[in-house]
């Protein structure tokens, strides 16, 4: 009989003499934030965040034999009974009340002239002001930045939002305070909430047209699908813009620093055979 991941964990870590009850919800979080994949440095990354390796040997144990489980090259991407693919509970060192946050954001006007009414980051800004008043590198204060997105793009802090794909937004969005009083506010929430309801879905559908080899996840169709999924109901353009800020700042890219973007690895894509 199969037990469910929580409990397999309950009981592996009163096992091995911790708390098992706590130690569960650090797996679960450990793997959200993994994708719900793991790999080659899965076991190094869990051992610095004091989660044994018997842990994540457990879950592929529980995982064996499951018709959803994924295996492609050296990475198998959990099957959903086991793990949800959500936003990560990402960390930045960088805030959202900090005051280099505060001076690269426009007043929620700057752009009224263009017909877009809210208080907007200036993306590259933010990373080199960062970099001048904490003594980062480039490479540190970009990594920090995509981390500073994915936790407040997944927090609904951020938004990277348009009704339409024929232009792009301004920038990244700012939803805190005063700047959440704009007209579409509740159409911006609406597809935060879509985005997190359908992610694990719209992430494993994509992923099995997507190369590892490639820089595209998630894929040009991911759209399509989010209109498939929701009935309709999403009207961000750019919520694939979102989901892959996300990614890249939670480390489901390899590879990224301030000059290189990267490439995807599972659960955004398939690693081809050789």
């Amino acid at each position: 009989m199969r037990v469910p991941l929580f409990l397999a964990a309950v009981l592996l870590g009163a096992s091995l003499g911790g708390s098992g009850v706590v130690w569960a919800g650090e797996v679960e979080d450990f793997l959200v934030g993994q994708g719900c994949a793991i790999g080659p440095g899965t076991l190094a990354l869990a051992a610095k965040e004091g989660i044994p390796s018997g842990a994540i040997e457990a879950v592929l144990a529980e995982a064996e034999g499951d018709a959803d489980v994924v295996r492609t090259g050296d990475w198998v991407v959990l099957p959903p009974r086991l793990c949800t693919i959500r936003p990560p509970g990402v960390k930045s060192r960088i805030g959202m009340s900090d005051p280099e946050v505060k001076a690269a954001t426009s007043a929620i006007d700057a752009y009224a002239e263009f017909g877009d009414i809210g208080c907007f980051l200036e993306g590259p800004g933010l990373a080199e002001r960062v970099q001048a008043t904490r003594g980062w590198d480039t490479d540190m204060a970009n990594r920090e930045y995509l981390q500073f997105l994915a936790e407040n793009l997944g927090n609904g802090n951020l938004a990277f939002y348009r009704d339409t794909a024929l232009s792009t937004p301004p920038g990244i969005q700012v939803l805190t305070g005063d700047c959440a009083n704009v007209p579409n506010i509740e159409e911006i929430r609406a597809s935060l909430d879509l985005r997190d309801r359908y992610l694990d879905q719209l992430i494993r559908e994509d992923a099995e047209g997507v190369s590892c080899e490639s820089d595209e996840a998630p894929s040009y169709i991911f759209m399509d699908r989010v209109a498939e999924r929701t009935k309709g109901k999403n009207t961000n353009a750019w919520l694939f813009a979102e989901v892959r800020f996300i990614a890249m700042g939670a480390g489901w890219y390899e590879g990224v620093s301030a000059t290189e973007k990267g490439r995807p690895r599972p659960p955004l894509c398939r690693l081809e055979a050789r």
